[in-house]
């Protein structure tokens, strides 16, 4: 998952009035539904996990809750 920063690129040469649909999701959503579903998850962990959910989206299933439970619950089967 890119930083702030590095998002902030992706708007590079658009108009200030451009409308977009954004959906931000952060380490502490990964962290709060990890303690929700009680698996352990390191804060690195969760940059990992935001970061496979970037690449591997699918722009017809978007990313939801669920997405997020999947990666955890692969997180938790590594242990």
């Amino acid at each position: 998952m890119p930083t702030v920063e590095q998002a902030k690129h992706r708007f590079d040469g658009m108009s200030d009035n451009e409308h977009v649909a954004i959906a931000i999701w952060c380490e502490d959503d990964v962290l709060g539904r990890a303690k929700e579903l009680e698996i352990k998850c390191s804060r690195e962990q969760s940059q990992d996990i935001l970061d496979k959910m970037d690449n591997k989206q699918d722009c017809s299933m978007g990313i939801s809750w669920d997405t997020i439970d999947c990666y955890l619950w692969d997180l938790e089967a590594e242990v």
